[in-house]
């Protein structure tokens, strides 16, 4: 069994290939935020398809959800 990531940690949801944040765990299920944020922003995911991220991939969406606060002014 995987341990439940922090909130705030950069997960993979193995089954969409979707990259996001960890938000909580509810009813079963994880609810992750997308780093691009979007129409679709959160999405549920089941435990067993979500893992860490790795530190390229971690640094990569971090860089990209900078650039896109930065686009609409929020520092």
């Amino acid at each position: 069994m995987q341990p439940v990531p922090e909130v705030g940690d950069l997960v993979r949801d193995t089954a969409t290939g979707r990259v996001g944040f960890f938000v909580r765990s509810a009813s079963g299920r994880f609810l992750i935020r997308s780093v691009h944020g979007g129409p679709d922003a959160e999405w549920e995911a089941e435990p067993r398809d979500v893992q860490l991220a790795t530190p390229l991939r971690e640094l990569r969406a971090r860089a990209a959800e900078l650039n896109a606060r930065s686009r609409r002014g929020l520092n």
